[in-house]
């Protein structure tokens, strides 16, 4: 149970401080999705299907490639003096870089190989090789962004990342993609956009680095020693789990153009992909706090501060909850005007994005367990998790896509999500006597159920809208719903803990 009254609010105003930077983060989701859209208009639906696979397929590399330092840099720096923290950020940067380097230089070589695995329409099919030999050099630019920025957040500094992901990485391949395009460059441009986008991202990432830490004791870290060797142990075993998790996102892409031929597989990868990106902007609730709690997890154990982590747990699941529910409900409203914008085809897509939208809202009831799972947990736990899920969604995976299609891989997406999530839940409860829920989460999900259901209400007659008066509607909704919430859902407490946005609970007070 919470202690309301016995821990400091600073405790939450910490998650809340960090989920804030973290959640503008995430929203390059948004800036994503912004670009889907403009992709599929240059480019089309066989192209950026290809381009999106390939995508799947490099994000997937990346929890080989870095051997999940991301993960143990939240372990590990927030628990170290800042010459073992230079040394855990130098280690974990090196190592990874030389790793993705190495994948990427079989990647080239194998390109003739792999190309045979991957479904692609006739114009894209005679350059499927060149296109993956240059579009693996990604790969190891992407690893340093992963890496450095998680070397970033584990300083519990979550704002930096911000200008790298979306402004930078995210921006300039938007306007990059855009000028290949209109340059006649359809086979090539997306890809190369890409390229040229990480690698700038990846210049930036280091910048931040030498901000927050000494970069030159950074560059002299060694790949040996007593340290190196922990981490190395750590990462092999949180690996797998880390693996499972970009596969949960990333394989239902991979599974439809494998399984559908030519230019069919290429075409559904891209719907899914479509589909995932605008539930996923939904996501981002979670994976808010799911960043912030991992290094303060780490640094509350440390310290045997057990009430406080609980606090922080309580807390983190009752905004994380809360806030879903509207947002997937404005998703859903939203996303007849959303797929309007791309070609016809496109609405093969609709079902998947209500079905992934619900599923993030689920997940999101089990708030940051996964990544406290994953910080105080057994190795093995996240990875076991992980494989159950996994299992599912391979299972429902198989038996519904040849019938269902797009639609079939959204429902194996949500049901293995949700089997993974739920059992870091339970282990939570059962190992570390951790349980988010309490009497304080009754009224603001009271008040979140109502305001979704109103937002629910206007679904089905929404397909009957002209655009954008459904976004529209959705926005408006998505945003009184928050100030409903603020104002007669949260505690004086939990609203406090918001900072700025907390006002509008004092004003009503006063």
């Amino acid at each position: 149970m919470s202690s309301e009254g016995n821990t400091p609010p600073s405790h939450r105003a910490r998650v809340a401080g960090g989920a804030g930077f973290a959640f503008l983060g995430r929203l390059g989701a948004l800036v994503e999705a912004v670009s889907v859209i403009a992709f599929t208009w240059v480019y089309g639906a066989t192209t950026f299907g290809l381009f999106a696979v390939l995508w799947s397929y490099v994000k997937v590399s990346t929890a080989f490639s870095d051997l999940a330092m991301s993960t143990a840099l939240q372990r590990y720096v927030p628990k170290a003096n800042d010459i073992d923290a230079n040394m855990v950020a130098g280690h974990a940067l090196k190592l990874s870089f030389i790793i993705s380097s190495l994948l990427a230089v079989l990647g080239c070589y194998f390109a003739p190989a792999l190309s045979s695995f991957i479904s692609a329409s006739d114009a894209d099919a005679d350059q499927l090789v060149t296109i993956i030999r240059i579009y693996v050099w990604v790969l190891p630019f992407w690893t340093m962004v992963e890496v450095a920025t998680a070397a970033i957040r584990a300083r519990r500094t979550f704002g930096p990342e911000i200008r790298v992901r979306i402004f930078y990485e995210q921006g300039l391949r938007l306007i990059a993609a855009m000028g290949f395009g209109f340059m006649g460059y359809m086979t090539y441009g997306l890809f190369l956009a890409h390229l040229a986008s990480v690698i700038l991202a990846a210049l930036l990432a280091l910048r931040l680095i030498s901000k927050h830490y000494d970069l030159k004791s950074v560059l002299r870290a060694p790949l040996t020693g007593p340290i190196a060797r922990e981490m190395r142990r750590y990462g092999i075993s949180v690996m797998p789990s880390n693996t499972i998790k970009k596969l949960f996102s990333e394989f239902p892409v991979m599974f439809l153009n494998f399984m559908l031929p030519g230019a069919a597989g290429a075409a559904a990868g891209g719907y899914y992909a479509v589909a995932r990106k605008i539930a996923s902007s939904l996501q981002a609730v979670r994976m808010t706090f799911e960043y912030v709690m991992a290094p303060l997890a780490a640094e509350k154990d440390g310290h045997g501060d057990h009430e406080a982590l609980r606090d922080m747990y309580g807390y983190a699941t009752r905004l994380s909850l809360c806030l879903a529910l509207p947002f997937g409900g404005a998703l859903v409203l939203a996303r007849h005007d959303i797929l309007v914008t791309m070609d016809p085809e496109f609405q093969a897509a609709a079902a998947a994005i209500a079905i992934l939208c619900l599923s993030r809202v689920i997940e999101a009831a089990t708030g940051p367990s996964s990544a406290i799972i994953e910080m105080l947990g057994h190795r093995l736990l996240p990875a076991i998790n992980g494989l159950m899920g996994l299992a599912a969604l391979l299972g429902l995976g198989v038996w519904l896509i040849p019938v269902h299609g797009v639609t079939g891989a959204a429902v194996a997406a949500a049901v293995g999500l949700n089997i993974t999530a739920f059992l870091a839940l339970l282990e939570g409860h059962f190992l570390f006597r951790l349980w988010p829920y309490d009497r304080h989460m009754l009224r603001p999900l009271v008040v979140s159920v109502l305001t979704t259901g109103a937002l629910m209400a206007l679904v089905p007659a929404s397909a009957a809208w002209p655009a954008p008066v459904g976004f529209g509607a959705a926005i408006a909704g998505l945003a009184l719903s928050a100030v409903i919430l603020v104002r007669l859902g949260l505690s004086h407490e939990d609203a406090e803990a918001l900072g700025k946005l907390g006002k509008i609970k004092k004003r009503k007070a006063a």
